[in-house]
């Protein structure tokens, strides 16, 4: 552990073998990224941030985010991506204590980062590196490699108030294969049924939408970032049958799931756009 609250951070390599705009992605976490080949765009309230292979990202926490990742043939579309909690971020801006913190959280980039941070960022990804450092150590690294980012330009922005939806999700990601039901939900949150229906109605959702949309986002990042067979990810996600869980993710996204590995078929716009592209594409 970092400390008593923080875990140690995953890296995960996202890979996508054809061409796709994905609506409407959240991450629980915010995202230190490095677009490996192939570039990325990422759109929030109508601006659009253009990553290009070597560049450097930062991806917010809780914000819904469109998301297109453009492959090189003969390269798939590669990125890498470091999950880091939002706490250590905030504790680094008051380190710095002159950093402007933008009121919202958006999307930033960086072309480039120093060598020395390029290599702090590679030693953070490598499995295994910051588990084998004490925990105070294994922290002081990652506020270090935010500051790098911080004085490059990418800087994470305030945190909003949280939403219930928000905290559902949470919840949701930590077993997306449980069979949740709004009772479970709402025993947690130690309301009513009728309550948290009420309180989800008045931030324009409902449980059943934000429990399939939490299982879809899962579904993607292990589809781009694992090589389980499609059952397995379906079972992960909480679905018995591999066709079910297909239809319901080309419902979701487009796509279907296999198109997101092999980028083989054409598809029309419906919740992403998609194309044919050389060989390979996108990713989360």
């Amino acid at each position: 552990m970092l400390d008593e609250v923080f875990p140690i951070p995953t890296r995960a390599l996202i890979r996508q073998g054809g061409r796709a705009c994905f609506y409407r992605l959240v991450n629980t976490s915010p995202l230190l990224i490095q677009v490996q080949s192939g570039t990325k765009i990422v759109m929030a309230d109508d601006r659009a941030l253009r990553l290009e292979a070597g560049a450097y990202g930062l991806l917010p926490d809780y914000r819904p985010l469109t998301m297109e990742n453009i492959p090189k043939a003969p390269q798939k579309y590669q990125t890498l991506a470091l999950p880091v909690p939002r706490p250590l971020f905030e504790e680094a801006y008051i380190r710095m204590g002159s950093i402007a913190v933008p009121s919202r959280p958006v999307p930033a980039g960086t072309s480039s980062l120093p060598e020395e941070a390029e290599a702090l960022f590679d030693y953070c990804c490598q499995p295994g590196n910051l588990t084998r450092l004490p925990g105070a150590i294994a922290k002081a690294r990652l506020m270090e490699l935010i500051t790098w980012f911080a004085l490059c330009g990418a800087v994470l922005g305030q945190c909003q108030s949280p939403r219930l939806e928000d905290r559902l999700r949470q919840m949701i990601e930590s077993d997306t294969a449980f069979d949740w039901t709004l009772g479970h939900a709402a025993r947690s949150f130690n309301m009513s049924e009728a309550t948290l229906r009420r309180k989800l109605a008045a931030e324009n959702t409902g449980f059943s939408e934000i429990l399939s949309d939490t299982r879809m986002n899962r579904a993607l990042g292990l589809i781009q970032t694992t090589t389980l067979p499609m059952a397995q990810v379906a079972l992960e996600v909480g679905y018995d049958s591999p066709s079910q869980f297909a239809a319901r993710f080309k419902e979701r996204f487009g796509v279907n799931p296999r198109h997101v590995r092999g980028g083989s078929e054409r598809f029309e716009r419906i919740g992403a756009e998609v194309e044919r592209s050389g060989a390979d594409a996108h990713a989360r």
